[in-house]
């Protein structure tokens, strides 16, 4: 059974009439009756009625219709099963720690969207990658950077801590407060040079390697910390404060091995989103 003469059989069957069939096929009408007659040949069953108005389907054509459907659509699918695949581009990212959640998710919902093709695997930031997702300060001379967003550094409060009350807050008003710290910081040098300048003493009552567990004990009341601004975005239960007398923030972007670029569409996506994360703020 020719799977074309389904095809005209289909579209007659629709149409309700053989011109109109022909036309939607792209063929002459005598093809269509041809296709028609050999498929009532070979079922042993008229399939249309003729009259001055178009054709009538049959029983037999009612019967017909919904398989021959299902074998027209089963071979479109072998078909695309076929067809040129867009080509795999594997890429490996690692990110380094304490970077906005949010963003990141936002990046990669990005790229795998843009990117025909894309198998995306994300890697810890000590990990080997084809690329890096770092602050500017920690990019190496062979490596190319590509900025995505400018972080500010703030004091993460409890809603209920004094120093709430307060619109910004001086260096000497956190001396001997109890502090949580991080173990990664890429603000580390310029923040403790600031303090040891001003003889400042940090309380420090912990320290942690994961900054979602920081600022959980900052919301418990246990102390303050140090964090980026975009860490906080999705964290009602605690609050933000400028520290007035010293500004402090990090760059962060894409870095690459200059000898081993990116390819285009990535790195124009990433410019991308970059230019609509400035648009917005």
């Amino acid at each position: 059974m020719d799977f074309r003469a389904l095809r005209y059989f289909i579209s007659v069957y629709e149409e309700l009439s053989l011109s109109a069939a022909a036309r939607r096929c792209y063929v002459a009408q005598p093809s269509i009756s041809a296709a028609i007659q050999q498929l009532e040949t070979e079922l042993g069953r008229q399939l249309f009625i003729r009259h001055s108005k178009g054709v009538s389907p049959t029983q037999a054509a009612n019967a017909l219709f919904p398989h021959a459907q299902k074998v027209l659509n089963d071979i479109h699918k072998m078909q695309k099963l076929f067809q040129e695949q867009p080509e795999c581009l594997p890429l490996k990212i690692a990110v380094m720690p304490f970077l906005s959640g949010e963003r990141i998710s936002r990046l990669i919902k990005k790229l795998l969207t843009t990117i025909e093709g894309l198998d995306l695997t994300i890697a810890d930031w000590n990990e080997a990658a084809d690329a890096r997702i770092i602050s500017s300060t920690m990019a190496l001379a062979d490596e190319s950077f590509h900025k995505l967003w400018e972080d500010k550094y703030v004091l993460a409060l409890p809603k209920d801590h004094p120093l709430a009350s307060y619109e910004s807050v001086r260096l000497r008003q956190i001396d001997n407060v109890p502090f949580i710290s991080r173990t990664f910081c890429d603000a580390f040098d310029s923040w403790h040079f600031a303090i040891q300048d001003q003889g400042i003493r940090i309380n420090t009552k912990a320290t942690f390697s994961n900054e979602e567990y920081a600022l959980d004990l900052v919301a418990s009341g246990m102390g303050i910390s140090l964090v980026p601004s975009h860490s906080t975005v999705r964290r009602p239960d605690i609050v933000t404060r400028n520290i007035s007398d010293i500004k402090l923030k990090r760059i962060v972007g894409l870095a690459c091995k200059v000898d081993h670029p990116l390819p285009l569409q990535l790195l124009t996506t990433v410019d991308g989103f970059r230019d609509h994360l400035e648009r917005s703020e």
